[in-house]
């Protein structure tokens, strides 16, 4: 699975613990809320029972009830309220009318704590202190009974809550109802208040939160895009100005920022660095060349003087051999020093072709002629496809060179009676040259070192055939001179292919 860009994840971060304290803000918003609706109801519960308490006093004018509540609170306030009374036992004296059918009153607990002391009851007046020094708080004197002002009326009974009240919500399909239960050791008192508009408001800002949840995180998500790719852009240049940098184009600089302090000093030190690899780099490749160059005139030297030496020696003599052994080493190294001075050269980009109009399928044909000396001791088979009368400007030589290291190590790392597939056609405008073999092919973990300097794998050390390990990175050098490309296109027990592309600005059909 490809991992996310570091921008996305900055966006879906900063979305994400955005959402999170805001469905954190929300949530505590919204339970508090709920807590002050919930204390509001209960406050006004409270008013209502303690504030006329006589509605307990006179037990023969609940029939009337109904009908002093509606005088009271309203037609608009109908079925809002409701009461229910209990004796001590549990007895149910009176209901609402509108009480809920599916809320039994035989349901309802009604049991209460006794109040701790001093007792804090309300009522309609403050009487007189009784014997113990208490206020006693009771109704007064309704002015008219049951019907007006819900006092005991006449000649009633004074009422006292004596026990702490207990509030609770029940839910049923009728609605949402906040039950208040206050009493004393002889009656109860259950007030309820419809909790329907209440929850309504709670519903409705949740759905409103739940709607402007996302678009808020979106806005988030899309303001964390912007400010992480504006972030982000110092590093974009620095990553493009690392793209430049070839072994064509170590002078590559970042130009200083002065934005971020940060960013400036990963500038500066980039820079340095870059100070440091083109310096090391003109070095080493200043030193390959000028040894390579160097090594030229005292390799031709020797050669010469072996080969005098050679054809003045006894034939079959010791010294012959010796002197044929030099000579042979002679040539390796001569080999080798020409390799270097190609590569540096490359390396500096100073690498000059000889540019001359190539017939590519005459020379391919010429050069699989000299692999065909090479496989005579293997039994190789050739599976040639050549498209003829193929012509390029190219440097022949290089060319030459680059194609027959191909060919030899498609022989040199064959098999007994194997076989070399051998394709030379125009596709999509560009020259594709192939080269596939039999053999054990190149090891996975060896594959991505194939083209390195002096690099032999383990199957090429293992063999008694000659090399030095650059003939692979040479020949890229030399294909890539020419606008191309050299790649490793398949390799398994049993085949491995090369595939050689040059781009079609280079090729013309007669």
């Amino acid at each position: 699975m490809k991992p996310l860009s570091f921008r996305l994840r900055i966006a879906l971060l900063s979305a994400l613990i955005s959402g999170l304290v805001l469905v954190g803000f929300g949530a505590m918003s919204w339970y508090l809320l709920y807590q002050q609706k919930i204390e509001s109801v209960d406050t006004e519960l409270r008013a209502l029972g303690t504030r006329h308490p006589g509605w307990l006093a006179n037990r023969a004018n609940f029939d009337r009830f109904n009908d002093s509540l509606q005088f009271i609170f309203g037609q608009e306030q109908e079925g809002k309220v409701i009461f229910l009374v209990k004796d001590a036992q549990g007895k149910t004296l009176f209901v609402s009318p509108r009480w809920p059918g599916t809320v039994l009153p035989s349901a309802i607990d009604c049991s209460l704590e006794n109040a701790p002391a001093p007792q804090i009851q309300t009522a309609t007046r403050a009487e007189a202190p009784d014997r113990s020094g208490q206020p006693r708080w009771g109704v007064g004197k309704g002015r008219g009974g049951a019907g007006r002002g819900l006092g005991p009326g006449r000649g009633g009974s004074q009422v006292v809550f004596n026990k702490i009240p207990r509030f609770l919500t029940v839910q049923n399909p009728q609605g949402c109802w906040r039950l208040g239960i206050m009493g004393n050791d002889e009656l109860r008192l259950v007030v309820g208040l419809s909790f329907d508009a209440a929850a309504s408001d709670l519903r409705r800002m949740r759905s409103i939160f739940l709607v402007t949840l996302p678009a808020a995180l979106l806005l988030v998500g899309a303001g964390g895009w912007l400010v992480a790719g504006r972030a982000l852009r110092p590093l974009r240049s620095i990553a493009q100005t690392a793209e430049r940098v070839t072994a064509h184009g170590l002078d590559q600089r970042i130009p200083a920022s002065h934005e971020d302090r940060e960013i400036t000093r990963l500038i500066g030190v980039f820079n340095g660095m870059m100070d440091r690899l083109e310096a090391s780099f003109r070095q080493a490749t200043r030193f390959s060349a000028d040894a390579s160059h160097e090594l030229k005139t005292p390799l031709t030297i020797m050669q010469g003087e072996l080969e005098t030496a050679l054809h003045a020696a006894v034939p079959g003599s010791p010294e012959q051999q010796v002197f044929a052994n030099l000579l042979e080493e002679t040539h390796r190294l001569k080999t080798i020093t020409r390799g270097l001075l190609l590569l540096a050269q490359a390396d500096a980009g100073q690498l000059k072709l000889a540019l001359e109009e190539v017939n590519l399928s005459t020379t391919l044909d010429a050069l699989i002629e000299d692999a065909l000396i090479l496989a005579a001791g293997l039994n190789l088979h050739f599976d040639l496809e050549i498209q003829p009368d193929l012509r390029l400007r190219a440097d022949r030589a290089l060319l030459q060179m680059a194609i027959l290291n191909l060919l030899d190590n498609a022989v040199k790392y064959n098999e007994l009676e194997g076989s070399v597939g051998v394709s030379l056609t125009p596709e999509n405008g560009s020259f594709v040259l192939t080269v596939c073999s039999t053999g054990p092919g190149i090891p996975r973990e060896e594959q991505p070192k194939l083209f390195s300097r002096f690099y032999r794998g383990d199957c090429a050390r293992q063999r008694p055939a000659e090399g030095f390990g650059l003939g692979l990175s040479l020949a890229r050098e030399i294909v890539r001179a020419h606008g191309g490309e050299l790649t490793l296109r398949e390799s398994r027990p049993g085949r491995t292919c090369f595939e050689l592309r040059l781009p079609a600005a280079r090729i013309t059909r007669l």
